[in-house]
């Protein structure tokens, strides 16, 4: 595999290139896992939406971008405030030209998508500050589990991703309550982090749910209910139903790595068949630290496409490289499994070109 103009490694270079040989030309399916969190409606908390409220649409307007090309619960596309376009668009890039099926899991959204999914009887996810957050968590991630089986068994590999909007919040609140990582290293969709906010709303968080530092160490799924999002139950079970049969790669950023946490938790014998898939993006952030956030769960593989907006014709999507948006609906993870599954026929300047094609095309609906 000649991979260093598309992927860099960035920790655990040998667990990474001989999961990726396992990958590379093979079968891959991606997966999609959506939910709301109503911590992301508290002004400031998150930019994946052009105002707080519509925030909790924005999960669904991305797999219905995904799905159908448009979206369909909301007008335009899902975009951060001043015009910035969703990652979905790297996402819709990488699918294409990779011809990788797509599924959509519904881990408990407000507001439904006008597509097909899988509904693992979730619901949307309360403000964290209650310290009651999520519902039927057991049940979500039992059933996910199927799921991840059930699709190990008919394709070589899996992407699973998210799309939550204010999920590096609950991501924080869960590292804490697992004991992970006490510093705020999670990123942001704004080159403004707004970390004290976060600090504050997870301290707010923790001490409503009675929980210290570490007190869930080893009850991911408890910690979850009291501070995460419905996103996590459902996305761990099925990595772990998975990663059981099949390489995974987690396709996200901080999010995922919560996400990750909870599923070696909840069964460690998955860990030699997960790698995290990111963008160049999020490892450059100077705000969040994504390699640190990996390696503090042990020596698991991290990389990263290179994919580069410098010359892009288009404002919305130059803002990348200036600190915005950075990673989401699984942009990153999928676009190394393109490289991978098509055995480097689908190369960065071949998704480059898609993502304007794409990008301009939805613009004009």
């Amino acid at each position: 595999m000649d991979l260093s103009q598309d992927i860099e490694v960035h920790s655990s270079p040998q667990k990474a290139e001989a999961l990726m040989s396992r990958m590379w030309g093979r079968r891959g399916v991606f997966t999609c896992t959506i939910g709301n969190t109503l911590t992301s409606t508290i002004p400031g908390v998150s930019d994946a939406g052009d105002t707080p409220e519509l925030t909790l649409y924005t999960p669904s307007a991305d797999v219905e971008l995904l799905v159908h090309g448009r979206t369909l619960c909301m007008d335009g596309i899902p975009i951060n405030p001043g015009g910035i376009p969703t990652p979905a668009t790297v996402t819709m890039a990488a699918l294409a030209l990779s011809g990788m099926p797509m599924h959509i899991v519904n881990g408990g959204v407000k507001v439904l998508p006008h597509t097909p999914y899988f509904d693992v009887g979730g619901s949307c996810g309360r403000d964290i500050r209650g310290g009651d957050a999520v519902s039927d968590v057991e049940v979500c991630y039992e059933r996910a589990l199927i799921i991840g089986d059930s699709l190990a068994r008919s394709h070589d590999f899996l992407v699973a991703s998210e799309s939550c909007a204010g999920g590096t919040t609950t991501a924080l609140a869960v590292l804490r309550a697992m004991g992970l990582i006490e510093e705020n290293l999670v990123s942001s969709s704004s080159p403004n982090n707004p970390r004290e906010l976060k600090d504050s709303i997870v301290d707010e968080a923790l001490e409503a749910a009675g929980i210290g530092f570490g007190d869930m160490r080893d009850d991911p799924l408890e910690a979850i209910r009291r501070v995460g999002d419905p996103m996590m139950p459902a996305n761990a079970g099925l990595v772990v139903g998975a990663a059981r049969r099949v390489p995974v790669i987690l396709g996200g950023g901080t999010q995922m790595v919560a996400v990750l946490a909870a599923a070696l938790a909840m069964d460690p014998s998955v860990r030699d068949n997960i790698m995290v898939g990111t963008t160049r993006w999020l490892i450059n952030d100077p705000n969040s630290d994504m390699v640190r956030m990996v390696r503090s769960l042990g020596d698991l593989p991290l990389a990263a496409i290179q994919l580069d907006y410098s010359d892009s014709p288009h404002d919305g999507l130059r803002a990348y490289e200036r600190g915005y948006v950075k990673e989401g609906v699984g942009c990153g993870g999928s676009a190394i499994a393109a490289v991978l599954s098509s055995s480097g026929e689908v190369s960065c300047a071949r998704l480059l070109e898609r993502i304007h094609s794409d990008y301009e095309r939805i613009m004009e609906l």
